[in-house]
């Protein structure tokens, strides 16, 4: 059984991928494990937790981060604190793939901890573009630390290669929204 661990650190990324979460969950070959971070835990941040209790979700481990401050010291202070916490998950879990999906800061700490770790990583929803923020330099490094992705259109997809990534390990699987749209439950 191969160890899959999902770390999620806001309500955006956990929308698109609570389906995903359903479906490794569910699998009789996979063995998932939840880590929660970010603005799930941050009271200022509407503390989303409660949307993965609602959905069952077993989280194995959350590491509170310091958000009274948006400054770059307590950013850095953030960063480091889940290097080091999922460095040490993952000396006592064995971890075969961590996934992980688009481009916060929390998510590019957790990379550089699997990176280290010799964690494998598949990076979902790369390639893309956010103009004028620092969330492009994050993702594209998130790309460039990860072995798997899975991109959600062709720009994307040579968005990714031209970063130097190996056209077989980039694949075209579409946005996970649309996995969210056709398991709509129509009132």
């Amino acid at each position: 059984m191969k160890n899959i661990l999902i770390v999620t650190s806001s309500r955006s990324e956990y929308g698109l991928l609570a389906n995903l979460i359903k479906g490794i969950s569910e699998s009789k070959k996979l063995n998932l494990h939840i880590v929660v971070t970010g603005s799930h835990l941050s009271f200022k941040h509407g503390k989303t937790l409660s949307e993965l209790l609602e959905n069952d979700v077993h989280i194995d481990k959350k590491f509170f981060l310091d958000y009274t401050l948006d400054t770059n010291l307590v950013i850095s202070k953030n960063i480091s604190k889940i290097v080091n916490q999922l460095t040490r998950f993952f000396t006592n879990k064995k971890i075969d793939l961590m996934l992980v999906l688009g481009d916060r800061y929390e998510i590019f700490a957790a990379t550089i901890a699997a990176l280290f770790s010799k964690v494998k990583i598949a990076h979902l929803h790369g390639g893309e573009r956010s103009e004028g923020s620092i969330d492009d330099l994050l993702r594209h490094s998130i790309t460039k630390m990860s072995n798997l992705h899975f991109v959600a259109t062709n720009e994307y997809r040579k968005r990714v290669i031209q970063l130097g990534e190996n056209p077989q390990s980039v694949f075209k699987v579409g946005a996970l929204c649309n996995d969210n749209i056709n398991n709509l439950k129509i009132i």
